[in-house]
């Protein structure tokens, strides 16, 4: 009965180190911020020098009003002219925007940072499984939380993940076409860094791009 009892003890230490680790993982998540490796398409042979005016529709999916805003932001301080088009996502009359081509993709993944509150039981080696979201960005170092000694906190970082494809309206064909994901400790950040990184992929092509 004692080999039984100790046996079951050693199996409840294994579960309970496991949560032991899980908080750390979270803590270091934030300070981490990089993007996947992708591949750009480019139409062969197609003039980018031609584009004076690009009009950017909405993205499909969630976030995708952020992100569509993002390219106005960049696209507009790289001295490009742009049409404002983010009330859709589809356009019937290319024709009829006045541009010369579009900007238009979807948001694969549009995860906002968040904070989890971890309860700590008494001793160093068991974490409960007690976990809930709380509101708020801010990166807190390991330590208790609202005073309790047996509650921390830690913060999971924001992810975004963007399919992006420009059109040329005289033709309707797609001349670019490229995708990126981007972690950072805040959800604005990461939508501007995958942005910039899919308009700087268009700079080799696009000398006018600023």
């Amino acid at each position: 009965m004692r080999q039984i009892e100790v046996r079951s003890q050693k199996l409840e230490v294994r579960r309970k180190n496991w949560f032991y680790l899980l908080p750390f993982t979270f803590y270091l998540l934030p300070f981490f911020s990089g993007c996947a490796t992708t591949k750009t398409v480019v139409k062969k042979g197609f003039t980018f020098s031609g584009i004076k005016k690009v009009a950017v529709l909405k993205f499909s999916g969630n976030g995708g009003a952020a992100v569509s805003n993002e390219f106005i932001r960049q696209f507009l301080a790289a001295g490009i002219n742009v049409v404002d088009k983010t009330d859709v996502e589809v356009i019937s009359d290319a024709k009829s925007l006045g541009a010369d081509a579009i900007i238009s993709g979807n948001v694969v993944e549009f995860n906002p940072s968040n904070k989890l509150l971890i309860f700590k039981e008494k001793g160093d080696i068991v974490i409960s499984d007690r976990v809930y979201p709380i509101s708020g960005t801010t990166v807190l170092p390991s330590g208790s939380a609202f005073g309790l000694e047996d509650a921390n906190v830690y913060s999971v970082s924001a992810s975004v993940s963007v399919s992006a494809k420009i059109t040329d309206i005289a033709t309707g064909e797609v001349v670019w076409s490229d995708s990126n994901s981007y972690e950072a400790l805040d959800i604005n950040t990461a939508v501007g860094l995958v942005v910039g990184s899919l308009k700087k992929s268009l700079k080799p092509y696009w000398k006018e791009l600023q």
